[in-house]
């Protein structure tokens, strides 16, 4: 536990110092030198890699990140958007998983009696709106700096079965529910990253650091592995980096976009 909440406050300690940095960095590049701050949409596909803190890193290791978010910059360079990003990991650390269904070797038998060729993944959900500032760092292009956002939104987790061979009876509905852990929750995410806007238009991209933190409750009745019910809500957690490729949404020339 003690090793568990000292990930997490370096975690968000780490984002902090990174948000001040940033902050500091964005009030020293507010010229334009003759581009302008433009207002416009835009659609980020985004992936990242993120380790697990709080009661997550008791259930799984780390997690792979892929999604898209849709923003909007205004000229004052405000950022407002809202994204859906999926979760996956092949390390799943859940106590008593499947206890029930294995033999004393610890393997499980499918349907035809046969050692299944059984993996157990994780799967989750992000869904989130949010709302940012661009901090320029570059004086000759207001439209490039660093971004600070804060996230919020709805949180899912479960674990996932992935059986290469035959049927297993159990691990299907509806019996599958006694035994994929499903939690949801709500979730704050605070970022901080690196925003690129090519004045022509050819290179635009974003990198940077994350952290999620979820309350999250169980969502099963009955765990029909450890013939048990979680029960209490959890404080689970992501922590890791982000980049994503930005697809601007304005059909005008590049230089009808910056230049007057």
């Amino acid at each position: 536990m003690i090793a568990r909440n000292s990930i997490g406050r370096a975690a968000i300690s780490s984002l902090l110092l990174l948000t001040l940095c940033g902050l500091q960095l964005g009030l020293k590049g507010q010229s334009n030198g003759g581009i302008e701050s433009i207002r416009a949409a835009h659609i980020t596909i985004e992936t990242g890699m993120h380790a697990p803190w709080g009661d997550l890193a008791d259930r799984y290791g780390i997690s792979n990140v892929v999604g898209a978010t849709f923003r909007v910059k205004t000229a004052g360079r405000w950022l407002t958007g809202f994204g859906a990003r999926f979760l996956t990991g092949s390390e799943v650390r859940q106590p008593g998983l499947l206890q029930n269904l294995k033999t004393e070797d610890g393997y499980v038998i499918d349907n035809e009696g046969r050692i299944a060729r059984l993996t157990a993944q994780q799967r989750g959900t992000l869904i989130t709106a949010s709302v940012g500032r661009l901090f320029p760092t570059d004086p000759g292009n207001p439209n490039t700096g660093i971004a600070l956002e804060l996230a919020g939104g709805f949180w899912s987790h479960k674990i996932h079965f992935q059986n290469r061979g035959n049927r297993i009876t159990q691990l299907e509905a509806p019996y599958l529910e006694g035994y994929d852990r499903l939690a949801r929750g709500w979730t704050l995410c605070p970022r901080v990253g690196y925003w690129h806007m090519d004045p022509r238009g050819r290179v635009n991209f974003n990198v940077g650091l994350e952290c999620y933190v979820g309350r999250m409750t169980p969502q099963r009745d009955w765990n029909a592995d450890t013939m048990d019910a979680d029960t209490e809500t959890r404080t689970d957690g992501l922590f890791g980096i982000f980049a994503g490729w930005v697809i601007h949404l304005r059909p005008r020339p590049t230089d009808e976009l910056f230049y007057d």
